[in-house]
């Protein structure tokens, strides 16, 4: 596979079949697997994205591939075991998700990476990590977000899934809230990301 460099516009045009299907395109992104709703640490983490012809191909760090081929429904996919892939575009992020896991793929940093702020990227900033799992939901989390000086960014909506991004001067958060509206991650982001 060819690392491309290509601009986030141009990307973003060749996922979503802007370009000829005949175009092949990597790039290098962050994979976030989750099964059952737990992190499978092995296979998170630097990730190579790889689109030609409609296919998806997501390598993860720990040698996997999945390889996702389209059907005839925009955004919908079938693994190489026949399973269905729902994937969802959220600004430089992708969900895919399958019916008893999903991978989160970031675009434009590498994991641990220094984000804006000294906040690293897909790591939980250690004044938050209290939040994450607890018992706070919904508007409690955005009440005490805004007690700790972060402010409300904007929200993007797949599913049942809900990423709130926040910002505190430099710094930028993402918040995954589940469909009970319970927190199960806060990571650092890029500053760009907290920007409407």
């Amino acid at each position: 596979m060819r690392a491309a460099t290509i601009s986030a516009t141009a990307f973003l045009l060749a996922i979503s079949g802007g370009f000829s299907s005949a175009r092949a395109d990597s790039a290098s992104a962050t994979c976030e697997v989750r099964e059952d709703g737990k992190v499978k640490k092995d296979a998170s983490g630097p990730c190579t994205f790889h689109q030609a012809q409609g296919g998806v191909d997501l390598t993860l760090t720990n040698g996997f591939t999945h390889v996702l081929s389209p059907t005839d429904r925009p955004n919908h996919y079938k693994d190489a075991k026949g399973h269905k892939v729902e994937r969802a575009v959220n600004g430089d992020t992708q969900v895919y998700k399958w019916d008893d896991r999903k991978i989160i793929v970031s675009f434009g940093a590498a994991p641990a990476a220094s984000g804006s702020g000294g906040v690293a990227v897909d790591e939980t900033p250690s004044d938050l990590k209290d939040l994450v799992g607890g018992k706070k939901v919904g508007g409690e989390v955005e009440d005490e977000m805004t007690r700790r000086g972060w402010t409300h960014g904007r929200d993007q909506v797949s599913g049942d899934d809900v990423w709130s991004y926040w910002r505190k001067g430099k710094q930028c958060v993402v918040i995954h809230l589940d469909k009970a509206r319970k927190v199960e991650t806060i990571v650092g982001a890029l500053e760009s990301s907290c920007k409407e």
